[in-house]
């Protein structure tokens, strides 16, 4: 019985140690898509990806319409009975080459997109973290956290609109 006593106890205190760290715990959240979105730059940001993206898509493209237009050539020469079974051969391997060099320039185009939104977005996402950490410091934050992680939160814990105003963002 006693034994029993004492768990209860230990138990008693042990709850009451957790209750107190979480009441010092000052936690916030901040809808960060939302917040982002919102950024100036972002729309910079959206708009010469999108003008990046266009010209690489206009050089595959033009590269894809003259493939096409080779092969289309091959096939009329193919039923014009022009081509000899080797050269016929010959004109398919070089029609296999220039698709795979399409595929590759291709995978480089994605490659060239993703590292040029990681370049334009770092300076966003420096100015977006550094009024992160000044609203947490000005606001006695012990944490502030990313709304999308979250299952449950308190509406009086979020954030977002003083953040926005700490970005200098209306509205």
């Amino acid at each position: 019985m006693k034994l029993i006593v004492s768990l209860f106890i230990a138990g008693l205190l042990s709850f009451g140690t957790i209750a107190n760290i979480a009441a010092q715990q000052n936690i916030a959240y901040v809808d960060a898509d939302e917040t982002i979105k919102s950024m100036n730059e972002y729309r910079v940001i959206r708009g010469e990806l999108e003008l990046y993206q266009k010209q690489l898509l206009q050089s595959l493209e033009d590269e894809k319409k003259a493939i096409a237009k080779y092969y289309t050539s091959i096939i009329e020469k193919v039923k014009l009975g022009q081509l000899t079974p080797k050269e016929q051969q010959e004109a398919e391997a070089k029609l296999q080459k220039k698709q795979a060099v399409l595929r590759k320039k291709t995978e480089e185009a994605d490659q060239k997109i993703a590292a040029k939104e990681k370049e334009l977005s770092k300076p966003m996402y420096d100015k977006f973290e550094a009024a992160i950490q000044r609203l947490g410091k000005s606001k006695g934050y012990t944490y502030i956290l990313d709304k999308r992680f979250l299952q449950f939160a308190d509406k009086k814990r979020d954030v977002t609109n003083q953040l926005k105003k700490e970005l200098g963002i209306k509205g």
